[in-house]
């Protein structure tokens, strides 16, 4: 065969089918060149045969054919051989890519099983961590409990101050015996306040509920229980009307209205003791828009809370009306639920007024010896009605808080008792005057001064007695140390009564006790001090 034609033989078997590797073997290289040397050794001279004469050449290449065909199928054989190695070696890079791909997929598969069970866990966390957003229980200023469709929840919410008070009663303000007794000062640890607060809403949000109750400070040895406070049921109608029953902090005055927990002062002033409501039983309608708010109720008269409908005796009240509004200067209505000026915070303004009007047949149940109830003195009563009323006006801006308050009680309709008292037609009248001022983000300063008195025909001899001729003048000043704003916070205030304490209890039989200030024992002496150092935890 033909050196050419042989070549041709190796290019179309092996060398043109793999020109599409790109590379070419070793073994390939080899053997192509070795294929060509053997085919072109006759024309070159190489062959093994003896030189034979021109004569004897064409003979001699018909009788030997087999040497050259055997030499160009051994040929044929090897590159068929390096072609299945090469086809095997092409087999196995496939296979290495593949297996490289399967490796990217199976990576690829992980990130996303990953990215799945982070999203699962990430919905299961709203569920069970402290989260609002989408969870059934959880904390949300305060912790709650709640339903997956929102139509249900209870919020849960505590109270406690813990406090250190110390009390100055001047030697006139007290009796001989009490003298003796070394009574003058006094001082010790209280718990002022332990409640608990549970609220929310029940089918709806429309539905709404508040139980607490407090554990009442023992201020005369009584081993007073944990009483009931709010208490209601609440029914939003639409347009800003609700309707509620049951029993709250009456709707009266805005001192006694702010709560506890934000108070300025470790304690409210000796005026708002004097002229508060409390808590009431009954029935309230009210109206909140933007600008306006408005409270009408009708119930069983100011101080008269966890009292049974039918008494042994009668009622401790024939009816009791409340109303108050509230107009909106400037400002948001949640500025106003504290009586602090926060850093920050956009100026605000408000002005209130309200009335709380009732009448008493003049036979208090047992426990219920208070003014508002017809008790005008420890062993007389009578039918009295109480026309009490108040405004307040109030101030918030960055950094600081004021506000003012008047109050005032017309007393009338009494009978014979009321006269021989000296207590028919009396009138009373009182103011509170308030503010604070943070010199940094945590540290207020505060200052307080409260007027009251009261004209009746009833002598200032006839001590502890709310009717009695009195003038009440006393001035507060301390500072609130804020850990987290009213969440928990110090407060240290100290107090200077210029006059004596007549009263023990208000008109509505709110104690004074609950201030740590005492009533004079004689009618005589100025008020004495107070010294109050408070811790307040709310959770």
């Amino acid at each position: 065969m033909p050196a050419l034609e042989v070549v041709a033989a190796v290019w179309r078997g092996y060398i043109a089918p793999n020109m599409s590797l790109g590379v070419l073997p070793t073994t390939l290289l080899i053997a192509v060149a070795g294929a060509i040397c053997v085919a072109a050794l006759p024309a070159l001279g190489g062959d093994t045969d003896p030189p034979v004469s021109p004569e004897s050449a064409a003979p001699s290449r018909v009788a030997n054919p087999d040497s050259a065909m055997d030499r160009v199928d051994r040929l044929q054989s090897e590159v068929e051989a390096l072609r299945r190695k090469t086809d095997e070696q092409e087999k196995k890079i496939e296979e290495l890519k593949s297996e490289n791909g399967e490796v990217w997929l199976t990576a690829q598969r992980a990130q996303q099983i990953r990215s799945i069970v982070g999203d699962a866990l990430s919905d299961s966390s709203t569920r069970t961590s402290l989260r609002s957003d989408g969870a059934t229980a959880g904390y949300d200023k305060g912790f709650f409990l709640a339903s997956a469709d929102g139509n249900f929840r209870l919020n849960i919410g505590g109270q406690v101050q813990s406090r250190f008070s110390y009390s100055y009663a001047t030697s006139s303000s007290l009796t001989s015996a009490q003298r003796k007794d070394g009574v003058q000062n006094e001082y010790g640890f209280e718990l002022r306040r332990v409640r608990m607060n549970f609220f929310g809403h029940v089918f709806d949000p429309s539905w709404t509920y508040r139980v607490q109750f407090a554990s009442d400070r023992d201020g005369q040895n009584q081993n007073s229980p944990f009483n009931l406070e709010d208490v209601f049921i609440q029914k939003a109608l639409g347009d800003g009307f609700f309707v509620r029953m049951g029993q709250w902090k009456n709707f009266f005055n805005y001192e006694e209205n702010t709560s506890s927990r934000t108070q300025q002062f470790a304690e409210r002033s000796l005026v708002n003791q004097y002229y508060n409501t409390k808590w009431i039983q009954g029935v309230l309608l009210g109206w909140e828009a933007e600008k306006l708010r408005a409270y009408a109720s009708y119930n069983d008269g100011g101080g008269n809370r966890n009292l049974g409908a039918i008494q042994p005796d009668g009622d401790a009240t024939d009816w009791a009306f409340t109303g108050r509004v509230e107009y909106k200067l400037d400002g948001d209505w949640g500025q106003f639920k504290d009586m602090q000026g926060w850093r920050g915070s956009p100026f605000a303004a408000m002005i209130g007024a309200a009335v709380n009007w009732q009448h008493s047949p003049g036979t208090p149940p047992a426990g219920r010896q208070s003014i508002g109830n017809g008790q005008i003195s420890p062993t007389t009563t009578d039918q009295l009605t109480l026309l009490t009323y108040t405004a307040d006006f109030n101030l918030r801006g960055d950094g600081w808080s004021f506000w003012t308050a008047f109050l005032g009680n017309y007393l009338y309709d009494g009978t014979s008792a009321a006269d021989t008292q000296g207590i028919e037609g009396s009138l009373s009248y009182g103011a509170v005057v308030q503010g604070g001022v943070f010199v940094a983000d945590a540290l207020e300063l505060i200052a307080r001064y409260e007027f009251l008195r009261v004209n009746s025909g009833q002598a200032a001899s006839d001590v502890n007695s709310a009717l009695s001729r009195q003038t009440l003048n006393l001035a507060t000043v301390g500072f609130n140390y804020y850990f987290n704003k009213n969440d928990v916070k110090f407060t240290l205030d100290a107090g200077w009564a210029f006059d004596s304490i007549q009263f023990s209890n208000g008109l509505f039989g709110e104690p004074i006790v609950g201030t740590d200030w005492r009533a004079t024992s004689t009618g005589e002496g100025n008020g004495g001090v107070v010294v109050r150092a408070q811790l307040q935890l709310l959770f």
